[in-house]
């Protein structure tokens, strides 16, 4: 396992349990107690957790949510075969919007011959999309967030406002069948459905490890997705309960 898919798995155990032990986690993921410490100094840097005497605790808040950096290289695998499967559905002509996150962000590697307008928050999007002159890029003003890695702001919920594109492909930090997709922060939730009512064919770009994962801000339900894509890692169960509520799901393959 690497330093990244490391550091993620310990954020999501804090999520589950608000509080860790250093010993704990070195007989967990077969480190030294030395390397967990470092792990928990990055958190801490973070602002997403309070390191104490032997272990470190969940610091508490809606807007906790792990930087893109450190979210981008994790599961880079399932984000990768999502996204060739999401870019199946764009055609030349299209006019798509894409959402910041790093699932999301996986899809302008898939999208290079087409001929399409996009329009989008997210910087790293842009700095992939520039150069190709197949694509017209249109670029979202607003608040630059480190976390999110693009402009999330009203200015930004207005500008979506305007749009009415052929498709939208957004992210999501959690997702339940039932329940919907959620994010911590409720300015970046108001600007996904934003992003949400602006494109007509609405898709969902999800990897498995974040299903039955829940925060405080939801910016859709599940039933206001036409596809929701995500990777074959999916648990057997929830695949089943998925067709159960007859929910469009597509599982990307490797």
């Amino acid at each position: 396992m690497g330093t990244s898919s490391r550091r993620m798995d310990i954020f999501n155990l804090l999520q589950k349990n608000k509080a860790v032990e250093v010993s704990e986690l070195a007989r967990l993921f077969n480190v030294s107690t030395m390397t967990i410490r470092r792990d928990l100094e990055m958190l801490e840097k973070q602002g997403l957790v309070t390191k104490n005497y032997g272990g470190a605790q969940l610091n508490q808040g809606a807007a906790i949510e792990p930087s893109f950096t450190l979210k981008q290289k994790t599961q880079m695998n399932c984000k990768s075969a999502i996204a060739k499967e999401a870019a199946r559905f764009v055609q030349d002509g299209d006019s798509i919007l894409i959402d910041c996150g790093t699932t999301t962000l996986q899809l302008c590697r898939f999208i290079q011959d087409k001929r399409i307008t996009v329009i989008t928050n997210s910087w790293p999007a842009v700095s992939y999309l520039q150069a190709n002159p197949k694509i017209k890029l249109i670029l979202a003003p607003g608040i630059y967030s480190s976390t999110s890695n693009g402009v999330i702001s009203a200015m930004t919920i207005d500008f979506f406002h305007q749009f009415q594109a052929d498709k939208v492909f957004v992210g999501s930090q959690g997702f339940d069948l039932k329940e919907g997709a959620t994010v911590p922060d409720m300015e970046d939730c108001q600007v996904k459905r934003a992003l949400i009512k602006s494109g007509r064919k609405k898709f969902l770009m999800i990897d498995h490890e974040k299903f039955n994962t829940h925060y405080l801000c939801r910016h859709a339900a599940a039933s206001e997705f036409d596809v929701i894509i995500t990777d074959n890692q999916l648990d057997a169960a929830l695949r089943a309960e998925a067709e159960a509520l007859k929910l469009p799901l597509i599982l990307a393959k490797d």
